[in-house]
């Protein structure tokens, strides 16, 4: 774990002089909060905004979420990062219990807030596909993105878990504002007991230690003639200025529940405004406990005979451009997602290369959602689960 001097160096070589205004000099351990007023204009450094349902995803998801999120809680804390979670419970099914009620009880006082909203049922059903599939990962990602208060934001995976090495990066502070930054994701199988039952160290040694499938940066086809940028499992970890988040109005979405190729071509939107990519250092990874129901694995092209001939056809005389721009032109393999039999989703040459294309050769992005993206107007139900020192500033003491 890094001193607080270490935490506080920037890459200059200077330190930050500013004492945390809960910690001070204290350690975690002795720190005792002094009452303060609650600051609502209070804004963190870092926020992870994360979603889910609670629909027997797995089937001990409720588990996985919980234990994910208390871990960033205690982690960030262990790095004194000024942090905020916001967790987007979205659609909850009726009956069920709430995910965000699951959590039981966290430290108040400390240097992370965690804030829960809930998404009702008919911000859902708009949507193309809801009344086979409940969840709207982009949409509900959304919402959060459009709340965050911190100076950076990043989307997260609801039951994966960061490296010390990325905390140790947002500790130092000095982000830059037009940079997106990020890192890869490594799958590993992990038995419930170890990842339910060991502390916090023991877990992230034991993930690090485990044999992973690495997410890492793949260059695209020379025939797409796009930026060569790494998507590879972006939406696990996409760390950009909260500023610049809200000015590109969040992910793009269209009218079906399908989130295909959204945090892609949000990273290609932002580098054809100027903004550059920076990719961590190895060590900093995102690791996720692989499960039967990863997306990815969930997702199968689907040709009709004519377009099958055609496409056998080019790709056997490697007439590569040809064929992207062919798909592209007539949508083809469209894409399904077991479970979901009503909507097929656009090929990825349509929906992701063409656009993604343009860009590249200098054309700039048209704002893909309204002024009230991420149900900007709407009053929706919000709980503070957990919250943070910093919002404190003077002298009447926080709830």
């Amino acid at each position: 774990m890094l001193s607080r001097r270490q935490a506080l160096k920037r890459h200059d070589g200077s330190y930050d002089q500013k004492e945390n205004p809960v910690y001070g000099s204290h350690s975690l351990n002795n720190m005792k909060l002094r009452p303060r007023q609650l600051d609502v204009n209070a804004q963190p450094y870092v926020t992870f905004v994360t979603f889910f349902r609670n629909d027997r995803y797995t089937d001990d998801f409720e588990a996985r979420v919980s234990r994910a999120t208390r871990f960033l809680v205690r982690q960030l804390q262990r790095f004194r990062v000024d942090a905020e979670i916001i967790l987007v419970e979205w659609n909850p099914p009726p009956g069920e219990a709430l995910l965000i009620d699951s959590l039981g009880p966290l430290r108040q006082g400390g240097c992370v807030q965690v804030r829960g909203i809930i998404v009702s049922k008919e911000h859902h059903q708009r949507f193309r596909g809801a009344h086979e599939w409940g969840m709207h990962p982009a949409a509900a990602a959304n919402v959060g993105l459009r709340r965050a208060r911190g100076q950076f934001v990043s989307p997260k995976a609801a039951d994966s878990y960061l490296s010390d090495e990325i905390v140790s990066v947002l500790a130092r502070r000095d982000l830059a504002g037009n940079t997106m930054y990020r890192c890869d994701r490594h799958d590993v199988v992990l038995g419930r007991s170890e990842l339910l039952e060991a502390d916090d160290i023991a877990l992230l040694h034991r993930l690090q230690s485990l044999e992973c499938t690495p997410h890492e940066h793949r260059p695209p086809p020379p025939h797409w003639r796009i930026r060569d940028l790494h998507t590879n499992a972006c939406g696990d970890f996409l760390l950009m200025s909260g500023a610049l988040w809200k000015s590109m109005r969040g992910y793009p979405l269209n009218d079906t529940v399908l989130s295909l190729d959204c945090d892609s071509m949000i990273m290609h939107a932002a580098a054809a405004r100027g903004v550059r990519e920076s990719c961590l250092p190895p060590a900093c990874r995102i690791y996720k406990s692989a499960h039967a129901r990863l997306f990815a694995n969930r997702i199968t092209q689907v040709f009709s005979p004519w377009q099958a001939i055609i496409d056998n056809g080019l790709g056997s005389l490697r007439w590569w451009r040809l064929q992207t721009l062919a798909r592209g032109a007539f949508n083809y393999p469209r894409r399904k997602v077991r479970g979901l039999e009503s909507v097929l989703g656009p090929s990825i040459e349509r929906h992701f290369v063409r656009p993604a294309e343009r860009w590249a050769q200098g054309a700039l992005p048209e704002l893909a959602q309204p002024a009230d993206w991420g149900l900007g107007e709407v009053a929706l139900d919000e709980r503070i689960l957990c919250r943070a020192g910093w919002t404190a500033t003077s002298s009447t003491e926080v709830a």
